[in-house]
């Protein structure tokens, strides 16, 4: 499938529901956020929301597909298990599943999984709660942390190459410190 966009120059990338929700998140930081708060407008606190919305969306695509396909391939997935995922909360998954299906939990207390906790509480307190605020650090310190924990999660549940490797390869996602309440303004 071809893309084009005159800003991004996606070309020839196969998009799917992760890559496009990387790209964008990627778009935001890179195009539209300034590199120091001082330089920040009123729009730019609502842009970070949207790369904090996103960085969670990544874990959540990658740690449910990697239950449905584990499921599939097991041959164990059937009509009310396919309703049991629709109705399943993150927590639940990342939390449950993971032990269910590999035998073992993820490391919740070392990172990227430890930090991919945080963001998906901060996601919930901005969406939900308290219209949680988000500033440009936690926007790119989101987007670091949400590809690599997408990373870790597919890793935990199979072997072989990152399935995003080439989108990463030509929008790399800039290393920066693991999202964390630390960060909280």
């Amino acid at each position: 499938m071809k893309h084009i966009d005159s800003t991004e120059k996606v070309g020839w990338l196969s998009l799917d529901a992760w890559s496009e929700t990387y790209l964008g998140a990627h778009w935001i930081i890179k195009n539209k956020l300034p590199e120091k708060p001082n330089q920040a407008e009123a729009v730019d606190g609502a842009l970070s929301q949207m790369v904090l919305l996103a960085s969670h969306q990544l874990v959540e695509i990658m740690l449910f597909g990697c239950i449905r396909s584990n499921l599939k391939q097991s041959g164990q997935l059937n009509e009310v298990l396919d309703e049991v995922l629709k109705r399943l909360s993150f927590n639940e998954a990342f939390n449950k599943w993971p032990k269910l299906l590999m035998g073992e939990p993820f490391p919740k207390k070392t990172q990227p999984f430890k930090a991919a906790r945080v963001l998906a509480a901060r996601r919930n307190a901005t969406v939900h709660s308290e219209s949680a605020l988000t500033t440009l650090e936690m926007a790119r310190s989101a987007l670091y942390t949400g590809v690599m924990a997408s990373r870790a999660v597919q890793t935990h549940f199979e072997s072989g190459p990152f399935y995003y490797e080439a989108a990463l390869a030509k929008y790399p996602v800039e290393e920066r410190v693991w999202f964390s309440e630390d960060m909280y303004p």
